[in-house]
Order: structure tokens, then C-alpha cells, then sequence
């Protein structure tokens, strides 16, 4: 509206109010004749000269005039300055078909890369849930733990480490260290068009332990999510394995279902012999048999499987053709338990005592000298009671103590007697 700068601060309110007072004065007006009739024309000899004329004559009022006209100005000199030969193409009306393609192409691919498909994966697992040593100096051994499929490494470990601590006695604890490595979270493939996303190390293409109803057939995995999987817990193991001085024999690793698969995956592709893995309510992938590189002195791996006859996701009779195969290659050093009528994962003082027993034989327990003797005998684990329960040697020595004075008959006084 101003020639310069200098004439627009110079400018003042009260200057604009009284230039522009007939297009205020028309909002307050209470009569609609405003709407119909036009306002009248601006008067002023320096804003008459600043402001060209509109050469056709029909806007409302002179302040929206006044801009028509100075438009109007603009784009007259704007195409007299322009040269002959450029061309002015108009201004499309629809998007352009090869964007909207560009932008589908975009959406196909971030979804790809959320789904973990095509061996494309997350950058990395997630944080660990992990029970650290009593000191660094009393850390001993590491055991590596996965979880099933939609759980997390803080599920499992809330399940099995009040159990373990109660049945092997809090100071045994005292040297291991417990990680629970957690899964990233996949869309997950076998459940049709909801495609929901859980914690997994591997995404299903089949369902045969659910909907299908044939737990005994091995399901269709992806085998580069697998890969991608085997890769990071590996890199897990030969951290563990660097803090105890690269002695692989103290490191172990076990699992439940899914996390037993991919921890018999990690232990038999595995570089090094590890010092052991329990695999419970799991099975032997094809592609784990079929791919991996078995490290040398195969009948040294120390395996114990767990397993419910009652499995209805994972069948028994899958897991046993499984571990036969592991037998015919060599692999000599395998304990196999399964549970009558237990279901898949459902805990158990069973899968308790085979994990306790692993751990021994695989030498991850102290033996207590003799300062320790009566801490063990607070809180080593003794016979298992008929209900299935744990308990200590102290307590079970009290409980035979009150079980005997119930069974012996009273001492009888001298008069009955006589």
C-alpha cells in the first residue's frame, strides 16, 4: 500500500483509522444496507497518488480495490518483461499419476521394513533384562535365556527366577549371571489380514499349532529373520564369553518355545562349544539342521530338552523326531524328559528340577567348601515332596520330625501304667 518502507513506519494508527475510516465505520453500522450499497470512495491526496486505479470498477470496497489493482499492475509487468520464446505451460489441474506411484512405493517400503520382511529387520535388540552377579568378582558363569513367542525377557524371568532362587538357594545365585535377552517386535504373518505385531525372533507363514490343529507339523518360518536373529544372539554369547576371558564353556544358553528353537539355532551354528543349553518346549528348526556349521567335538555339547506330552502347540512326537535327528549326527550328550499331561509352557516343578539338574551337570553350581556347608544345608534343594513342592533340608528334616511325633503313640503316664 506504500511506496517505501520509510512512508509505511511513517505511517501512524490514528493516521490509518482516519484514512479508512468510511470501510470501519461500515461494520458498525446497524442497518444491512451496507451489504448492498457501496461505501464511500477514499479521499487523500498522498494515498490517491500511491495507490493505482483498478481499471475495472467492481470490487466492494477501496481497500480490496485498491490490491485488485496493484495485482492487476504486477502481473502486467511481469509477462512484458518475459521473452517471446519462453512458453508458459499452464498449471496441471490433477497430480501428476508418476507421484502418486513414487508416494505408494514409499508407504509398500516403510511398511516392509515394519514387518522385518525380506530380511530386512530392526537395528538391533532391545535392552536385556539382567540379574547381575553378587560382585563382579563372584561372577563365575553366564546363562542366556530367550522367551517365547509374544513374551519378553521380564516375563520369563519373573516366572523362573523366584522358583530357581527358592529351589538352588539365594547364594548359589550369588555367581551366576542370568540374561534375559528380549525379541523385537514383528508384524506377524501366519494370522491373515489382522497381521498383528508381537515380540518374536521369527515371523510364522503357517499356523499348524493353532487354528490348523497339527502341532505334530513343523511350521513355515522366516528364515532370514532368523538369520538376523542368530546373528545378534551370537554376538551376546561372545560378549558374555569376553568378561569371563573367552572361556565359551561358562557360558550356556536356554529357552522356552520359540526361544528354545532359537536357542538350540544359536548353540549348534555357534563358531565355539558352549558350556550347555536347555531347550524346553522346543524343537530342532530344518533350517537349523539343515545350515548349520557343527562345531568340532559335536558329542561334547551337553543339551537337555524338557517337554509336555500334553503339547498342543509344539507336539512331543515333533520335538522327539527332532532330537533323534540330533542323535543321529552325533550328538550323544542329550537328556530328553517329557511330562505327562503338561501343556505347552505350563510351569511345572518337573521343568524346575530338569533346568537345576542342567545346571549341575553342566558345572555352573558351586561346590560349598566348608564355610559354606550350613548355608547349603539352609538352602539346597532336597527331595521333592509327593505335592511336587521344593523345599530345603532344614525343612524338610522338621516336617519328618512332625510327621514321626504324629505317628508315634503317646507315652503313657505311671498310673495307666500300673
Amino acid at each position: 500500500f506504500f511506496a517505501s518502507s520509510r512512508e509505511a513506519a511513517q505511517f501512524s494508527r490514528s493516521q490509518f483509522a482516519a484514512r479508512f475510516n468510511p470501510v470501519f465505520a461500515m461494520e458498525d453500522d446497524d442497518s444491512p444496507s451496507y451489504k448492498t450499497k457501496r461505501p464511500a470512495p477514499v479521499h487523500g491526496d498522498e494515498l490517491s497518488k500511491a495507490l493505482p486505479t483498478p481499471e475495472v470498477d467492481d470490487c466492494p470496497t477501496p481497500m480490496l480495490a485498491a490490491i485488485t489493482g496493484l495485482e492487476k499492475l504486477r502481473i502486467r509487468e511481469e509477462m512484458a518483461q518475459t521473452p517471446a520464446s519462453v512458453t508458459l505451460e499452464p498449471m496441471p489441474e490433477e497430480p501428476s499419476t508418476a507421484g502418486a506411484a513414487k508416494r505408494r512405493r514409499a508407504r509398500k517400503s516403510r511398511a516392509g521394513r515394519r514387518a522385518g520382511g525380506g530380511g530386512a529387520g530392526p537395528k538391533g535388540l532391545q535392552a536385556p533384562f539382567v540379574l547381575q552377579p553378587r560382585t563382579p568378582q563372584a561372577h563365575a558363569r553366564t546363562v542366556i535365556m530367550l522367551h517365547g513367542f509374544t513374551s519378553t525377557g521380564k516375563q520369563l524371568a519373573s516366572g523362573w527366577l523366584p522358583a530357581l532362587a527358592k529351589a538352588l538357594g539365594r547364594r548359589t545365585l550369588d555367581t551366576l549371571k542370568l540374561v534375559f535377552l528380549n525379541a523385537p517386535i514383528r508384524t506377524v504373518s501366519c494370522y491373515g489380514d489382522e497381521r498383528p505385531r508381537h515380540p518374536a525372533w521369527h515371523d510364522y507363514f503357517t499356523d499348524h499349532g493353532g487354528d490348523e490343529g497339527r502341532p505334530d507339523l513343523e511350521e513355515e518360518i522366516d528364515e532370514e529373520q532368523v538369520a538376523w536373529a542368530r546373528e545378534r544372539i551370537h554376538a551376546a554369547i561372545d560378549a558374555e564369553a569376553a568378561a569371563l576371558g573367552g572361556d565359551y564353556s561358562r557360558v550356556a544358553i536356554g529357552g522356552a518355545s520359540q526361544g528354545c528353537c532359537m536357542a538350540l539355532d544359536a548353540a549348534l551354528t555357534h563358531r565355539e562349544l558352549l558350556g550347555g543349553v536347555f531347550a524346553s518346549f522346543g524343537h530342532v528348526y530344518e533350517c537349523t539342521a539343515r545350515l548349520a556349521p557343527y562345531p568340532d567335538g559335536r558329542d561334547a555339547l551337553l543339551i537337555s530338552a524338557f517337554h509336555g506330552a500334553a503339547d498342543e502347540c509344539i507336539a512331543a512326537s515333533l520335538a522327539l523326531r527332532k532330537y533323534a535327528d540330533l542323535v543321529d549326527l552325533g550328538f550323544h550328550r542329550l537328556t530328553l524328559r517329557v511330562a505327562p499331561s503338561l501343556g505347552h509352557c505350563e510351569p511345572s516343578d518337573a521343568e524346575l528340577v530338569a533346568f537345576a539338574d542342567a545346571l549341575g551337570g553342566w558345572g555352573f553350581l558351586p561346590k560349598p567348601g566348608r564355610g559354606e556347608a550350613t548355608a547349603a544345608n539352609d538352602e539346597a534343594p532336597a527331595e521333592a515332596r509327593p505335592d511336587g513342592r521344593v523345599e530345603g533340608r532344614r525343612t524338610a528334616r522338621r516336617r519328618r520330625r512332625h510327621a514321626a511325633a504324629l505317628t508315634t503313640p503317646p507315652r503313657r503316664g505311671r498310673e495307666e501304667a500300673e
